[in-house]
Protein backbone atom coordinates (compact mmCIF):
# COMPACT_ATOMS: atom_id res chain seq x y z
CA UNK A 1 0.00 0.00 0.00
CA UNK A 2 1.29 3.42 -0.94
CA UNK A 3 1.59 6.19 1.62
CA UNK A 4 1.74 9.97 1.43
CA UNK A 5 1.78 12.98 3.72
CA UNK A 6 -0.91 15.45 4.75
CA UNK A 7 1.13 18.34 6.12
CA UNK A 8 3.21 16.66 8.86
CA UNK A 9 1.25 13.38 8.99
CA UNK A 10 1.96 10.17 7.09
CA UNK A 11 -1.16 8.51 5.71
CA UNK A 12 -0.99 4.78 5.05
CA UNK A 13 1.77 2.26 5.53
CA UNK A 14 2.50 1.60 9.20
CA UNK A 15 1.32 5.05 10.31
CA UNK A 16 -1.48 5.36 12.88
CA UNK A 17 -5.03 5.87 11.66
CA UNK A 18 -5.80 9.49 10.71
CA UNK A 19 -9.04 10.45 12.51
CA UNK A 20 -11.20 13.21 11.02
CA UNK A 21 -14.08 14.95 12.81
CA UNK A 22 -16.57 16.24 10.24
CA UNK A 23 -18.32 19.43 11.36
CA UNK A 24 -20.64 19.73 8.36
CA UNK A 25 -23.72 21.73 9.42
CA UNK A 26 -23.43 20.87 13.13
CA UNK A 27 -22.29 24.41 13.94
CA UNK A 28 -25.95 25.46 13.41
CA UNK A 29 -24.90 28.81 11.93
CA UNK A 30 -22.92 29.82 15.03
CA UNK A 31 -19.20 30.54 14.67
CA UNK A 32 -18.61 29.93 18.38
CA UNK A 33 -20.22 26.50 18.03
CA UNK A 34 -17.95 25.70 15.09
CA UNK A 35 -14.92 26.69 17.17
CA UNK A 36 -16.19 24.56 20.05
CA UNK A 37 -16.52 21.48 17.82
CA UNK A 38 -12.94 21.89 16.59
CA UNK A 39 -11.68 22.20 20.16
CA UNK A 40 -13.73 19.16 21.20
CA UNK A 41 -12.33 17.18 18.27
CA UNK A 42 -8.78 17.99 19.32
CA UNK A 43 -9.48 17.17 22.96
CA UNK A 44 -10.98 13.83 21.92
CA UNK A 45 -7.79 12.96 20.06
CA UNK A 46 -8.79 13.58 16.44
CA UNK A 47 -6.07 14.46 13.95
CA UNK A 48 -8.19 16.81 11.86
CA UNK A 49 -11.48 18.65 11.65
CA UNK A 50 -13.27 19.01 8.33
CA UNK A 51 -15.75 21.54 7.04
CA UNK A 52 -17.70 21.89 3.80
CA UNK A 53 -17.25 24.82 1.43
CA UNK A 54 -20.36 25.88 -0.44
CA UNK A 55 -23.22 28.34 -0.35
CA UNK A 56 -26.83 27.66 -1.30
CA UNK A 57 -26.17 29.28 -4.68
CA UNK A 58 -22.94 27.41 -5.45
CA UNK A 59 -24.27 23.97 -4.59
CA UNK A 60 -27.84 24.41 -5.87
CA UNK A 61 -30.43 26.99 -6.89
CA UNK A 62 -33.83 28.01 -5.52
CA UNK A 63 -35.75 25.57 -7.73
CA UNK A 64 -38.15 24.36 -4.98
CA UNK A 65 -36.96 20.75 -4.88
CA UNK A 66 -37.20 18.31 -1.97
CA UNK A 67 -35.02 15.20 -1.47
CA UNK A 68 -37.66 12.45 -1.42
CA UNK A 69 -36.81 9.19 0.30
CA UNK A 70 -34.22 10.74 2.63
CA UNK A 71 -34.35 12.06 6.19
CA UNK A 72 -34.56 15.56 4.68
CA UNK A 73 -37.55 14.92 2.40
CA UNK A 74 -39.76 17.50 4.12
CA UNK A 75 -37.13 20.23 3.71
CA UNK A 76 -36.72 22.49 0.71
CA UNK A 77 -33.23 21.76 -0.60
CA UNK A 78 -32.20 25.37 -1.18
CA UNK A 79 -33.36 26.43 2.29
CA UNK A 80 -31.55 23.46 3.82
CA UNK A 81 -28.25 24.51 2.23
CA UNK A 82 -28.84 28.14 3.15
CA UNK A 83 -29.09 27.12 6.81
CA UNK A 84 -26.47 24.38 6.75
CA UNK A 85 -23.53 25.99 4.94
CA UNK A 86 -20.36 27.15 6.65
CA UNK A 87 -19.84 30.84 5.75
CA UNK A 88 -16.63 31.27 3.79
CA UNK A 89 -15.77 34.26 5.95
CA UNK A 90 -15.34 31.85 8.87
CA UNK A 91 -12.71 29.70 7.20
CA UNK A 92 -9.64 31.68 8.26
CA UNK A 93 -10.87 31.90 11.84
CA UNK A 94 -11.55 28.17 11.98
CA UNK A 95 -8.15 27.47 10.46
CA UNK A 96 -6.52 29.42 13.29
CA UNK A 97 -8.62 27.58 15.87
CA UNK A 98 -7.46 24.24 14.48
CA UNK A 99 -3.84 25.40 14.31
CA UNK A 100 -4.01 26.55 17.93
CA UNK A 101 -5.36 23.12 18.90
CA UNK A 102 -2.62 21.30 17.00
CA UNK A 103 -4.88 19.60 14.46
CA UNK A 104 -5.44 20.00 10.74
CA UNK A 105 -8.43 21.71 9.14
CA UNK A 106 -9.52 21.02 5.59
CA UNK A 107 -12.69 20.95 3.55
CA UNK A 108 -14.79 19.47 0.76
CA UNK A 109 -15.35 21.93 -2.10
CA UNK A 110 -18.65 21.63 -3.94
CA UNK A 111 -17.85 23.77 -6.95
CA UNK A 112 -14.88 25.38 -8.67
CA UNK A 113 -15.15 28.70 -6.82
CA UNK A 114 -15.06 26.86 -3.50
CA UNK A 115 -11.96 25.01 -4.67
CA UNK A 116 -10.26 28.29 -5.56
CA UNK A 117 -11.04 29.55 -2.06
CA UNK A 118 -9.49 26.48 -0.42
CA UNK A 119 -6.36 26.66 -2.56
CA UNK A 120 -5.96 30.30 -1.57
CA UNK A 121 -6.24 29.22 2.07
CA UNK A 122 -3.41 26.72 1.48
CA UNK A 123 -5.49 23.71 2.50
CA UNK A 124 -3.19 20.70 3.15
CA UNK A 125 -5.58 18.22 1.50
CA UNK A 126 -8.90 18.17 -0.36
CA UNK A 127 -11.88 15.89 0.22
CA UNK A 128 -14.23 14.67 -2.50
CA UNK A 129 -17.59 14.18 -0.82
CA UNK A 130 -19.59 11.12 -1.87
CA UNK A 131 -22.20 13.22 -3.63
CA UNK A 132 -19.52 14.90 -5.76
CA UNK A 133 -17.88 11.73 -7.09
CA UNK A 134 -19.97 12.18 -10.24
CA UNK A 135 -18.88 15.83 -10.71
CA UNK A 136 -16.18 15.01 -13.23
CA UNK A 137 -15.41 18.65 -14.06
CA UNK A 138 -14.82 19.48 -10.39
CA UNK A 139 -12.62 16.39 -10.00
CA UNK A 140 -10.50 17.48 -12.95
CA UNK A 141 -9.83 20.84 -11.37
CA UNK A 142 -9.21 19.36 -7.92
CA UNK A 143 -6.60 17.02 -9.42
CA UNK A 144 -4.86 19.91 -11.16
CA UNK A 145 -4.06 21.53 -7.79
CA UNK A 146 -1.56 18.75 -7.07
CA UNK A 147 -2.88 18.49 -3.50
CA UNK A 148 -3.49 15.12 -1.80
CA UNK A 149 -7.09 14.00 -2.21
CA UNK A 150 -9.33 11.86 -0.01
CA UNK A 151 -12.46 10.58 -1.77
CA UNK A 152 -15.51 8.80 -0.35
CA UNK A 153 -17.42 6.26 -2.42
CA UNK A 154 -20.91 6.57 -0.91
CA UNK A 155 -23.80 5.81 -3.33
CA UNK A 156 -21.45 4.90 -6.17
CA UNK A 157 -21.42 1.73 -8.20
CA UNK A 158 -18.04 0.40 -9.26
CA UNK A 159 -18.02 2.05 -12.69
CA UNK A 160 -18.71 5.47 -11.16
CA UNK A 161 -15.96 5.03 -8.59
CA UNK A 162 -13.53 3.81 -11.24
CA UNK A 163 -14.33 6.74 -13.54
CA UNK A 164 -13.67 9.16 -10.66
CA UNK A 165 -10.33 7.54 -9.75
CA UNK A 166 -9.22 7.51 -13.40
CA UNK A 167 -10.25 11.16 -13.79
CA UNK A 168 -8.23 12.25 -10.76
CA UNK A 169 -5.16 10.30 -11.80
CA UNK A 170 -5.34 11.46 -15.42
CA UNK A 171 -5.38 15.10 -14.33
CA UNK A 172 -2.51 15.02 -11.88
CA UNK A 173 -3.47 13.38 -8.58
CA UNK A 174 -0.61 11.32 -7.22
CA UNK A 175 -1.57 11.15 -3.53
CA UNK A 176 -5.01 9.57 -3.19
CA UNK A 177 -6.89 7.82 -0.39
CA UNK A 178 -10.31 6.19 -0.72
CA UNK A 179 -12.93 5.92 2.01
CA UNK A 180 -15.64 3.30 1.93
CA UNK A 181 -18.91 4.98 2.84
CA UNK A 182 -22.54 4.00 3.21
CA UNK A 183 -24.59 7.12 2.55
CA UNK A 184 -27.75 5.80 4.17
CA UNK A 185 -28.03 8.65 6.71
CA UNK A 186 -28.03 6.91 9.11
CA UNK A 187 -26.55 3.65 7.83
CA UNK A 188 -27.18 0.29 9.45
CA UNK A 189 -24.27 -1.72 10.81
CA UNK A 190 -25.49 -4.62 8.68
CA UNK A 191 -24.89 -2.52 5.55
CA UNK A 192 -21.40 -1.24 6.38
CA UNK A 193 -19.74 -3.91 4.19
CA UNK A 194 -16.23 -3.07 5.36
CA UNK A 195 -14.76 -5.78 3.15
CA UNK A 196 -15.39 -3.36 0.29
CA UNK A 197 -12.76 -1.08 1.82
CA UNK A 198 -10.23 -3.89 1.66
CA UNK A 199 -11.14 -4.56 -1.97
CA UNK A 200 -10.55 -0.90 -2.87
CA UNK A 201 -7.10 -1.07 -1.31
CA UNK A 202 -6.23 -4.07 -3.46
CA UNK A 203 -7.73 -2.69 -6.68
CA UNK A 204 -6.26 0.81 -6.50
CA UNK A 205 -3.15 0.39 -4.30
CA UNK A 206 -4.02 3.37 -2.10
CA UNK A 207 -4.54 3.98 1.62
CA UNK A 208 -8.17 3.29 2.50
CA UNK A 209 -10.51 4.01 5.35
CA UNK A 210 -14.12 4.57 6.24
CA UNK A 211 -16.44 7.56 6.25
CA UNK A 212 -18.83 6.30 8.89
CA UNK A 213 -22.55 7.10 9.07
CA UNK A 214 -23.51 4.23 11.36
CA UNK A 215 -24.51 5.14 14.89
CA UNK A 216 -27.67 3.46 16.19
CA UNK A 217 -28.13 -0.28 16.66
CA UNK A 218 -31.81 0.41 15.94
CA UNK A 219 -31.95 2.76 12.94
CA UNK A 220 -35.76 2.74 12.82
CA UNK A 221 -36.20 4.17 16.31
CA UNK A 222 -32.78 5.87 16.62
CA UNK A 223 -32.02 3.80 19.72
CA UNK A 224 -28.89 2.24 21.28
CA UNK A 225 -26.03 4.38 19.96
CA UNK A 226 -22.84 2.39 19.38
CA UNK A 227 -20.67 5.09 17.87
CA UNK A 228 -17.32 3.29 18.16
CA UNK A 229 -18.12 -0.01 16.49
CA UNK A 230 -17.70 0.56 12.74
CA UNK A 231 -14.69 2.85 13.05
CA UNK A 232 -12.82 0.39 15.25
CA UNK A 233 -13.69 -2.62 13.11
CA UNK A 234 -12.51 -0.69 10.04
CA UNK A 235 -9.13 0.01 11.67
CA UNK A 236 -8.77 -3.67 12.58
CA UNK A 237 -9.39 -4.43 8.89
CA UNK A 238 -6.78 -1.98 7.62
CA UNK A 239 -8.35 1.48 7.66
CA UNK A 240 -5.77 4.27 7.71
CA UNK A 241 -8.39 7.05 7.79
CA UNK A 242 -11.60 7.27 9.81
CA UNK A 243 -14.06 10.12 9.30
CA UNK A 244 -17.07 10.67 11.57
CA UNK A 245 -19.50 13.54 12.10
CA UNK A 246 -19.19 15.42 15.39
CA UNK A 247 -21.83 17.46 17.23
CA UNK A 248 -21.71 18.97 20.70
CA UNK A 249 -25.26 17.93 21.66
CA UNK A 250 -27.25 15.39 19.63
CA UNK A 251 -30.51 15.90 21.54
CA UNK A 252 -30.36 19.64 20.89
CA UNK A 253 -29.68 19.00 17.21
CA UNK A 254 -32.60 16.57 17.01
CA UNK A 255 -34.91 19.17 18.53
CA UNK A 256 -33.77 21.72 15.96
CA UNK A 257 -34.51 19.35 13.09
CA UNK A 258 -37.94 18.58 14.50
CA UNK A 259 -38.65 22.31 14.15
CA UNK A 260 -36.92 22.45 10.69
CA UNK A 261 -34.46 24.95 12.13
CA UNK A 262 -31.25 22.93 11.80
CA UNK A 263 -29.76 19.75 13.23
CA UNK A 264 -29.83 18.15 9.79
CA UNK A 265 -27.04 15.65 10.54
CA UNK A 266 -28.03 14.58 14.05
CA UNK A 267 -28.93 10.92 13.26
CA UNK A 268 -25.32 10.07 12.36
CA UNK A 269 -23.28 12.53 14.44
CA UNK A 270 -21.15 11.58 17.46
CA UNK A 271 -20.87 13.61 20.63
CA UNK A 272 -17.41 14.44 22.02
CA UNK A 273 -17.45 11.62 24.58
CA UNK A 274 -18.28 9.08 21.87
CA UNK A 275 -15.48 10.35 19.65
CA UNK A 276 -13.04 10.22 22.56
CA UNK A 277 -14.02 6.60 23.25
CA UNK A 278 -13.56 5.71 19.58
CA UNK A 279 -10.11 7.30 19.35
CA UNK A 280 -9.04 5.77 22.68
CA UNK A 281 -9.98 2.27 21.53
CA UNK A 282 -8.21 2.72 18.19
CA UNK A 283 -5.01 4.02 19.80
CA UNK A 284 -4.99 1.26 22.39
CA UNK A 285 -5.38 -1.39 19.68
CA UNK A 286 -2.61 0.23 17.61
CA UNK A 287 -0.38 0.05 20.70
CA UNK A 288 -0.93 -3.70 20.86
CA UNK A 289 -3.56 -3.90 23.58
CA UNK A 290 -6.29 -6.52 23.41
CA UNK A 291 -9.67 -4.82 23.08
CA UNK A 292 -12.84 -6.68 24.02
CA UNK A 293 -16.38 -5.40 23.56
CA UNK A 294 -18.38 -5.12 26.76
CA UNK A 295 -21.80 -6.27 25.57
CA UNK A 296 -23.27 -8.96 23.36
CA UNK A 297 -24.97 -6.28 21.25
CA UNK A 298 -21.61 -4.67 20.50
CA UNK A 299 -20.13 -8.04 19.53
CA UNK A 300 -23.10 -8.82 17.30
CA UNK A 301 -23.01 -5.50 15.47
CA UNK A 302 -19.21 -5.58 15.13
CA UNK A 303 -19.32 -8.85 13.22
CA UNK A 304 -22.09 -7.57 10.97
CA UNK A 305 -20.07 -4.52 9.86
CA UNK A 306 -17.68 -6.78 7.93
CA UNK A 307 -20.33 -7.85 5.42
CA UNK A 308 -19.30 -8.50 1.84
CA UNK A 309 -17.50 -6.75 -1.00
CA UNK A 310 -20.34 -4.64 -2.38
CA UNK A 311 -20.11 -1.94 -5.02
CA UNK A 312 -23.89 -1.69 -5.38
CA UNK A 313 -25.79 1.16 -3.65
CA UNK A 314 -28.20 0.12 -0.93
CA UNK A 315 -31.89 1.04 -1.04
CA UNK A 316 -31.30 4.07 1.19
CA UNK A 317 -28.34 5.12 -0.92
CA UNK A 318 -30.46 4.95 -4.08
CA UNK A 319 -32.68 7.61 -2.51
CA UNK A 320 -29.61 9.67 -1.60
CA UNK A 321 -28.44 9.54 -5.24
CA UNK A 322 -31.27 11.94 -6.01
CA UNK A 323 -29.24 14.62 -4.22
CA UNK A 324 -26.18 14.26 -6.43
CA UNK A 325 -25.34 17.07 -8.84
CA UNK A 326 -26.16 17.03 -12.54
CA UNK A 327 -26.36 19.58 -15.36
CA UNK A 328 -29.10 22.20 -15.02
CA UNK A 329 -30.18 25.28 -16.93
CA UNK A 330 -29.31 28.22 -14.67
CA UNK A 331 -30.10 31.12 -17.03
CA UNK A 332 -32.96 31.51 -19.52
CA UNK A 333 -31.88 30.31 -22.97
CA UNK A 334 -33.36 31.11 -26.38
CA UNK A 335 -33.53 28.59 -29.22
CA UNK A 336 -30.26 28.72 -31.14
CA UNK A 337 -28.33 30.19 -28.22
CA UNK A 338 -25.02 28.54 -27.27
CA UNK A 339 -24.69 26.47 -24.12
CA UNK A 340 -21.93 27.76 -21.84
CA UNK A 341 -20.75 25.86 -18.76
CA UNK A 342 -20.68 28.21 -15.78
CA UNK A 343 -18.46 26.31 -13.31
CA UNK A 344 -19.89 28.57 -10.60
CA UNK A 345 -19.40 31.74 -12.65
CA UNK A 346 -20.92 33.19 -15.83
CA UNK A 347 -22.76 30.65 -17.95
CA UNK A 348 -26.19 29.20 -18.64
CA UNK A 349 -25.63 25.56 -17.60
CA UNK A 350 -23.99 24.40 -14.39
CA UNK A 351 -23.32 21.30 -12.31
CA UNK A 352 -25.58 21.70 -9.30
CA UNK A 353 -27.85 19.63 -7.09
CA UNK A 354 -30.15 17.74 -7.40
CA UNK A 355 -29.92 14.89 -9.91
CA UNK A 356 -32.27 14.84 -12.88
CA UNK A 357 -30.21 16.55 -15.57
CA UNK A 358 -27.59 15.09 -17.88
CA UNK A 359 -24.56 13.52 -16.21
CA UNK A 360 -21.70 15.94 -15.71
CA UNK A 361 -19.42 13.71 -17.81
CA UNK A 362 -21.23 15.18 -20.85
CA UNK A 363 -20.28 18.78 -20.01
CA UNK A 364 -17.50 19.14 -22.59
CA UNK A 365 -19.71 17.59 -25.26
CA UNK A 366 -22.62 19.97 -24.62
CA UNK A 367 -20.54 23.10 -23.96
CA UNK A 368 -20.55 25.22 -27.14
CA UNK A 369 -23.52 23.47 -28.77
CA UNK A 370 -26.82 25.29 -29.33
CA UNK A 371 -30.27 24.96 -27.80
CA UNK A 372 -33.07 23.40 -29.85
CA UNK A 373 -35.73 25.40 -27.99
CA UNK A 374 -36.39 28.20 -25.54
CA UNK A 375 -35.59 26.95 -22.01
CA UNK A 376 -36.34 28.59 -18.69
CA UNK A 377 -33.85 28.56 -15.83
CA UNK A 378 -34.61 25.76 -13.40
CA UNK A 379 -34.95 22.99 -15.97
CA UNK A 380 -32.71 19.92 -15.82
CA UNK A 381 -30.66 19.71 -19.02
CA UNK A 382 -31.96 16.97 -21.34
CA UNK A 383 -30.71 15.61 -24.67
CA UNK A 384 -33.69 16.93 -26.63
CA UNK A 385 -32.61 20.47 -25.67
CA UNK A 386 -29.22 20.03 -27.35
CA UNK A 387 -28.68 20.38 -31.09
CA UNK A 388 -26.11 17.69 -31.87
CA UNK A 389 -26.49 17.87 -35.66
Amino acid sequence: MKSFKIADRIIGGDAPCYVIAEISCNHEGDLDEARAIIKAAAKAGADAAKIQTYTANTISRDFKTKPKGTIWEETDLYNLYNKAHTPWAWHTDLQKTADDCGIHLFSSPFDETALDHLVEMKSPVLKVASFEVVDIKLLEKMAQTGLPIIMSNGMTDFLELDEAVRTLRAHGTKDLALLHCNSGYPAAFEEANLKTMQAMAEIYDVPVGVSDHTLFADTENYANPLAHITAFEAVKMGAKIVEVHLTMDRDRARALMDKEEGGFDWPFSREPGELEKTVSIIRAWEAGEAIEYETELEKEKAVKTHGNVNFTPTEKEMASRGLRPSLWIVEDIKAGETFSFAAGREGNIDSIRPAGGLHIRFTDFVDGKTATQDIKAGAPLAWDMVDIS
